[in-house]
């Protein structure tokens, strides 16, 4: 997945564009468009849960990526990059995101608040449930992914 215009280092946020994040996206979208308005029930609750935690980190690792590109333009040499240190923190981040949505009604609030800014129009509610933070064993998958896809590319 290099080419010589990338120094062989691949492209920014190329982890993205892996099948398991579109799996993910795909999981998050149907779930919540159509499995939770018309099945709702205990497991339409837990699948977007799962896709997000898989999917938040992976997101993450990319804006870092792109950010890191665009501002230092290091492009050439792949000091973009993400290292063990940027996909550990950001699935750290990501946890801790998501627990605190699910622990404190603040957090959903203004995670619902950003939500409606960005996309108007639609309906957005965020139920803080702590049983929801079952889903946070996914969060490893995600750093398991990063790494490898960080290995398959440096190789």
């Amino acid at each position: 997945m290099s080419t010589g215009e990338h120094g062989g280092d691949g492209y920014p946020g190329l982890a993205l564009l892996h099948p398991a994040p579109a799996v993910a996206f795909a999981l998050v979208v149907l779930n919540d468009l159509w499995l939770k308005p018309h099945h709702p029930g205990w497991l339409s609750g837990k699948l977007s849960d799962l896709g997000l935690c898989f999917l938040l980190p992976v997101f993450l690792v990319a804006l870092w990526e792109w950010g890191a590109w665009g501002l230092y333009r290091l492009r050439g040499r792949g000091l973009w990059r993400a290292g063990a240190a940027v996909n550990g923190g950001a699935c750290l981040l990501a946890a801790g995101y998501f627990a605190a949505l699910q622990l404190w009604s603040g957090a959903a609030v203004l995670h619902v608040t950003v939500l409606h800014r960005l996309v108007p129009g639609r309906g957005f509610a965020v139920t803080p449930d702590p049983s929801d933070l079952m889903a946070l064993i996914i969060v490893p998958v995600a750093f398991f992914h990063l790494y490898r896809r960080r290995r398959q590319e440096s190789s």
